[in-house]
């Protein structure tokens, strides 16, 4: 008598929820990482623009931000301090994405980037 060998229907769909379930999970994750690269890079960017007010900085945000789908913050929500030519931009912001029924994922966001103005010596 042969014995028989392989998977049986129930570890077969077993495999295929957790299977399923991890492709969900990329599937939620890979949009808030996208949104975070596309915040620090506009963050970097306008730090990078030495010289413009913290007003300036803010409507440069927005504009940015309409443009590259960012929707988790505001410009009334980054801390800017521009003094001096030195700017200083943090974005700091929460994200929660919802799973099933009552199960999310949150994620806590904070990016900061310096740009100290350059000191001319004779």
């Amino acid at each position: 008598m042969k014995r028989q060998q392989g998977l049986t229907i129930v570890s077969i769909l077993f495999v295929m929820m957790v299977v399923g379930l991890a492709v969900m999970l990329v599937f939620k994750l890979i949009p808030v990482y996208s949104e975070y690269g596309e915040i620090r890079k506009t963050v970097s960017a306008l730090a990078s623009e030495g010289g413009k007010s913290e007003y300036d900085i803010r409507r440069e945000f927005t504009n940015r931000a309409a443009v590259g789908d960012i929707s988790s913050i505001k410009a009334d929500n980054l801390v800017v301090v521009s003094e001096g030519g030195s700017v200083f931009v943090r974005a700091t912001y929460r994200r929660e994405v919802p799973l099933f029924a009552n199960v999310s994922l949150v994620f806590d966001f904070d990016t900061r980037c310096r740009q100290i103005a350059p000191t001319i010596t004779p």
